[in-house]
């Protein structure tokens, strides 16, 4: 049995877990950032200018793109229709509640023929560019930083959100 896959015409961001939340790009961004890294350290006993290296582990992947959303022309709120939702992505789901929920959502990247990119949303970042006469913001660039994991956790004591680990999809 094989699986149909539609293509998504519009960048669109949904959270996997806790409340559903889902951003859809107004316009798609104009480039799509996503960087690999595998990173290598000096081993101890290396010397010289050719040093031995040694693999500790994988890091996921990283994406990253640029948002424009305007709601000039409708005189709607752009942050309250738009940037609201990109930034409760990034919040914790629940502060009070069960450990699992003590930190934000793992979210899914869909657009195009690419495959989802699954993760964690590192950093949503935006600029409001025009308002209107009311000071209501129409317009905003919003930079959005993610993070590929698999299994996500609420690290104790260090005072810091979590941990995180793995590449690849769920």
């Amino acid at each position: 049995m094989s699986i149909s896959f539609q293509p998504s015409m519009k960048l669109t961001i949904t959270t996997l877990e806790g409340p559903a939340i889902a951003v859809t790009a107004m316009y798609n961004p104009k480039d799509l950032d996503v960087q690999k890294a595998a990173p290598w350290t000096k081993a101890p006993s290396s010397k010289g200018d050719q040093p031995d290296l040694e693999f500790t582990a994988a890091d996921g992947r990283s994406m990253s793109f640029e948002l424009w959303f305007d709601t000039y022309e409708s005189g709607g709120d752009v942050h309250a229709m738009y940037v609201a939702n990109l930034v409760k992505m990034a919040m914790v789901m629940d502060p009070d509640g069960d450990e699992e929920k003590k930190r934000p959502p793992k979210v899914q990247v869909l657009w195009g023929t690419l495959p989802p990119f699954r993760g964690v949303i590192e950093s949503v970042g935006t600029k409001y560019t025009m308002f209107l006469p009311t000071g209501i913001p129409v317009r905003a660039t919003c930079t959005v930083k993610i993070k590929e994991a698999d299994k996500l956790s609420f690290k104790k004591g260090d005072g810091g959100g979590g941990g995180g680990g793995g590449g690849g999809g769920a």
